[in-house]
């Protein structure tokens, strides 16, 4: 695992976290696509609830006018109104209310909103998965659409802010080994969807055909 001590002093602040986290990177992705969430649609409605867990957590953090100094464009980018509209177009019960992450700084903060934002180039695939069950960006998958300006160039912007901002590099990875862990903390509450996920209507394929999450090509399918 690299360290603090190793990073190379010329290396962007994103590269180091993408290096840093990439153990962290691996075993949320293997949780997430080896829970079934993309075989079937009780299986996404799973994944909708577990991405309305962590959007709510950092919500807050979109609307933050300190961070938004960093990154001019934050509040635009805020995917928890989408992830809540698709929850009610899957009619999927809203949970209890949860205790926020305790993030008292910018670096913490940037380290958790880079695994956000890193999430939805991913998503590009996932979309396409989602349709195949019959979801879209219009329903069912709005979170999971790109960003106006493209997946591509919104990254890039926001790795230009992180790398150009003078952020504490040790919070910034604490930040996303902490968000990496919050999210891997949420999944053992979806092993019984039925408990916690109503099955919804019938016409979204609740009991459609298993299939494989990689969209049955074999490739191994990233959930960011």
């Amino acid at each position: 695992m690299t360290s603090l001590s190793d990073r190379n002093i010329h290396a962007p602040l994103s590269g180091y976290l993408r290096e840093a986290t990439q153990q962290e990177h691996d075993a949320v992705n293997h949780a997430v696509m080896s829970g079934g969430m993309f075989t079937d649609a009780t299986g996404y409605r799973a994944f909708v609830l577990l991405q309305y867990l962590f959007h709510r957590d950092i919500s807050p953090l979109y609307d933050n006018q300190d961070l938004a100094h960093i990154v001019p464009d934050l509040a635009a980018r805020n995917r928890f109104r989408q992830v809540s509209a698709d929850m009610a177009d899957l009619g999927v019960a809203l949970p209890a209310s949860g205790a926020p992450p305790g993030i008292t700084d910018p670096s913490t903060a940037i380290g958790w909103l880079y695994v956000a934002e890193g999430s939805k180039l991913g998503a590009n695939f996932l979309i396409k998965l989602a349709g195949k069950m019959g979801f879209n960006e219009n329903s069912g998958a709005r979170h999971l659409a790109p960003d106006p300006m493209g997946r591509g160039p919104s990254w890039a912007a926001f790795r230009k802010a992180m790398d150009n901002a003078q952020l504490d590099p040790e919070r910034c990875l604490q930040g996303a080994r902490d968000s990496y862990a919050r999210v891997k903390s949420y999944i053992p509450v979806l092993k019984h969807p039925a408990d916690t996920v109503p099955s919804g209507p019938a016409h979204h394929g609740t009991h459609a055909h298993h299939t494989d999450a990689s969209g049955g090509s074999g490739r191994t399918v990233k959930w960011y």
